[in-house]
């Protein structure tokens, strides 16, 4: 996203952009998958050789879980500011404030829910969706060595 110092009226400026997340080198994060462009809009006010940029982020992405490896889609949102000192006829460009954001906002432990009960550890059956016969599924002091 660029902005043009020089054409920021007075009045501030709005802007509103759909960004390709290969273009921010996010598509090669597995666990997090942009599934459409991500929107944003950003507001731009100058205030003498200072620029205020209020900026929301937003997209839909597809999750894989931590712990069953199951794909879930979320809307992915992200609101933040920026402060730049700037010269008259300087063009901002904003890219890389914006892909930095993205990555610091990703979740450290993805899961699909709370109470998410993964993969049984011998079979690999998703526990979310039924129990397992393996008997390995049960508390830990219940299970049978192997």
């Amino acid at each position: 996203m660029k902005i043009y110092v020089d054409k920021i009226p007075e009045s501030g400026l709005e802007l509103n952009e759909k960004i390709e997340p290969g273009l921010l080198s996010l598509d090669e994060h597995a666990v997090v998958n942009f599934i459409k462009p991500i929107d944003v809009k950003a507001n731009v006010t100058k205030t003498g050789a200072d620029i205020f940029v209020d900026v929301l982020l937003e997209s839909l992405v597809e999750y894989t879980c931590a712990k069953c490896l199951s794909k879930f889609e979320d809307i992915f949102r992200k609101k933040f500011s920026i402060v730049r000192e700037v010269r008259p006829a300087e063009i901002l460009e904003l890219d890389d404030e914006i892909r930095q954001e993205i990555i610091l906002d990703y979740p450290v432990k993805i899961l699909c829910k709370a109470e998410c009960r993964g993969l049984c550890p011998n079979c690999g059956q998703n526990l979310n969706i039924g129990e397992c016969d393996c008997g390995h599924n049960g508390p830990i002091e219940n299970r049978p060595l192997c």
